[in-house]
């Protein structure tokens, strides 16, 4: 007889090995479903005329492995090292009492614990096994009658296996009878491969008693039976191969179980096909079990690709800080992830729909989505979208292909690209900022999407909460840099014309990613006929920055206007008055002087200049032979006090020589060195220096900035010229 394989497999979800329910006998019995249930097991299959294991399962061949069938149970015994609870050899011939050598003689075992000398799939080197050994004496055929099933479970806790060893004597065969694994023995070489011998366990599980024996097992079989799993069975039934298949069965009185089947053929001596031996297991609660699991896994991951979902699109919406923008971008970050297409609206101050956005996953049929955009005075006051903007409905779900979609629209082009872009289930929901609704956002499944349900409702409400945020941010966002920036251009008066000077100035606001701040300029004459010429940067970048560039300013052109105050002495005063007024800004700047003219004409025409630095970076000069210099300076930064060392420094301007004060938005880049900056400002300025001092200053903003900067730009540009 062939080593053929039978797999006992895990009773997970179903009652013990030994039902409680059919156990008496105190706490011990109590006890021991609970240390055999859900384990696998190792089966042999006895002769007990002979006293030989005619077929062994996978299990049982590891603890006796390159053991040939069939052989002595002694031998087998032997083999896999088996001894009794004492430690004592089961094997030897003194030990009559020894469970298999009992079993090999015709004896029920109703439970006794035994250890093997190997480890295998279900247990580790002499850990406690449990036998038990079933006779097949109530056989209908004599073939079978002779036989007996013996099962090896392990027993993991040493309490348990205490009481198991204590209740044996009073388990008896209702241990057996009482077992959850149902086996099954049929017959190949009679017509259909009838049942011939069922255990006790079959009838509990099934309702089926010996009146089924003689039948094929397909009246198992009902509507819900898988037919792929039965076809399977039954072509490795026809190859005489072992199978396993998860059925869904019936039992007499026509309830459904789930039913784990494990079935093995059986060979003689000469490898001849004679029976095969059917292992079943009611798994229905395990199958629930990890059904409920598979659902609640589902849902799980179901809510965490939703909040990944909405993370992404608040995220891309949080990056856009212009809200029209902001408003197209919110359509397209939910096609097609959660919709088929999506439109977004928004309100005039009249109460009309001005704008609507739309994104569609289909890009053939981008110019119905242009058109349906161009139509949007097309919603009517019926508008689902309309109503839920004005705050009549709140988020509403439309079910599949409500009429009240095309309804809600004015003219029949709109109704008919409608169809066309594909109607099926749609959600709207306002996008809600600080108590009220800023615009609404419509999502359609289109008809060949699942409709929307109600938890896609949750979704679609909760997007847009956290869009109607981000476009509000964005607002708000817009108006305080409009702010900002209205204040600051209303503080960056021209340049006054002086004879002899051309004057040109550039204020250019960051880019996008941050607000407008304190960058300043001021060219403006002395009454004694000098020009002044002042940059300047107040920390920050904010409204506040704007308004305290705006006291800088005025409280540099007063004292230098005054008494035509040189730079130096420009900045002593303004140092005193911010400590004597308690004002705390911080600011950087230049204040430049440039001599007046002679008054009777006469000279080469150049100009001597002085300046004082308050922590700024240096002007350049370019000369008219094309050379280009760094003008040097000293001194700490505005705001830190009376008493500062300011230092005044001189030097001449040749007549066609060129001036630049700059702001460090010009220069400053995170990922290079103010020195390799500035190298790059003289080169652009040598490169540029011949041209107007207009076009000087483009150039060197679109040179130095190509891609715009996250800092304001201010700029001055002086060239001496002749009257």
């Amino acid at each position: 007889m062939s080593g053929a394989a039978i797999t006992l497999l895990p009773m997970d979800g179903t009652r013990s090995a030994f039902a409680g329910d059919l156990l008496t006998g105190g706490a011990a019995v109590a006890g021991l479903p609970r240390v055999v249930q859900g384990q696998p097991g190792a089966v042999l299959l006895v002769h007990v005329a002979e006293g030989t294991v005619l077929f062994a399962n996978p299990l049982a061949e590891q603890l006796a492995p390159r053991t040939a069938l069939p052989c002595s149970v002694d031998d087998w015994s032997r083999a896999a090292g088996l001894e009794s609870t004492a430690g004592d050899d089961i094997t030897d011939p003194a030990n009559a009492a020894s469970p298999l050598s009992r079993i090999a003689r015709g004896e029920p075992v109703h439970g006794e614990r035994v250890t093997a000398a190997r480890s295998s799939d279900m247990s580790e080197e002499r850990e406690a096994l449990w036998v038990i050994g079933l006779p097949m004496n109530d056989a209908p055929v004599d073939e079978l009658s002779s036989l007996a099933l013996v099962v090896l479970l392990p027993l993991r806790e040493e309490g348990m296996v205490r009481e198991a060893q204590e209740s044996a004597e009073r388990l008896h065969s209702r241990a057996v009878l009482a077992s959850d694994l149902s086996f099954t023995i049929s017959d190949p070489t009679k017509p259909d491969n009838p049942l011939v011998w069922t255990n006790p366990a079959f009838e509990r599980v099934t309702g089926y008693g010996r009146e089924v024996l003689g039948q094929n097992c397909r009246f198992l079989q009902g509507p819900g039976t898988d037919r792929e799993a039965v076809a399977r069975i039954r072509r490795a039934l026809e190859t005489g191969d072992t199978v396993t298949e998860l059925l869904l069965n019936y039992r007499k009185d026509g309830t459904a179980f789930w039913n784990e089947v494990v079935i093995s053929p059986v060979h003689d001596a000469d490898g001849r096909l004679t029976h095969f031996v059917g292992v079943q297991s009611d798994v229905t609660l395990r199958v629930q079990a990890e059904r409920e699991r598979d659902a609640a896994l589902l849902d799980a991951r179901d809510a965490r690709h939703r909040l990944e979902f909405l993370s992404s699109v608040t995220d891309r919406l949080s990056e856009v800080l212009d809200p029209d923008t902001a408003q197209d971008l919110l359509p397209s970050l939910v096609v097609p992830d959660f919709a088929e297409w999506a439109f977004a609206t928004l309100l005039d101050g009249n109460g009309r729909a001005r704008h609507v956005r739309a994104s569609h996953a289909n890009p053939a049929l981008a110019t119905d989505v242009e058109r349906f955009q161009d139509l949007h005075t097309a919603l009517g006051e019926e508008s689902i979208s309309l109503q839920v903007l004005r705050g009549r409905l709140g988020p509403t779900l439309v079910t599949v292909r409500d009429r009240h979609l095309e309804t809600g629209v004015t003219t029949a082009e709109a109704a008919t690209l409608l169809r066309r872009l594909g109607l099926g289930s749609a959600i709207v929901v306002p996008l809600r900022a600080r108590g009220e609704v800023r615009g609404s956002l419509t999502l359609l499944s289109g008809p060949d999407r699942p409709p929307f349900t109600e938890d896609d409702l949750a979704t679609a409400t909760d997007l847009g909460a956290r869009a109607g945020v981000a476009l509000e941010n964005a607002r708000l966002y817009a108006q305080q840099r409009q702010s900002s920036e209205t204040l600051q251009r209303s503080l960056l008066s021209p340049p006054t014309r002086s004879a002899g000077l051309s004057i040109a100035t550039r204020y250019h606001p960051a880019a996008e990613a941050a607000q407008v701040g304190g960058d300043w300029y001021d060219a403006f004459t002395q009454p004694d006929g000098c020009t002044v010429v002042v940059i300047g940067d107040v920390m920050g970048h904010d409204v506040s920055a704007a308004a305290a560039m705006g006291q800088l300013r005025t409280l540099v052109r007063g004292l230098a206007y005054d008494r035509s105050a040189q730079p130096d002495e420009v900045l002593r005063r303004l140092d005193r008055l911010l400590a004597g007024l308690g004002l705390t800004t911080l600011a950087t700047a230049i204040v430049l002087q440039l001599d007046a003219l002679a008054p009777d004409g006469t000279g080469d025409g150049s100009r001597g200049i002085r300046w004082c630095t308050a922590g700024h970076l240096p002007p350049v000069v370019a000369e008219p032979d094309g050379s280009v210099r760094l003008l040097p300076g000293e001194g700490i930064v505005l705001g830190l006090g009376a008493g500062q060392d300011r230092v005044q420094q001189e030097a001449r301007l040749a007549l066609g020589s060129t001036l630049l004060l700059y702001t460090d938005g010009l220069v400053e880049r995170r990922d290079q060195s103010m020195e390799v900056r500035l190298a790059e400002l003289r080169e652009a300025v040598a490169d540029l220096g011949n041209q107007p001092v207009e076009a000087l200053c483009d150039g060197l903003v679109e040179r130095m900035l190509p891609k715009g900067s996250d800092d304001d730009v201010a700029i001055v540009a002086v060239r001496v010229v002749e009257v």
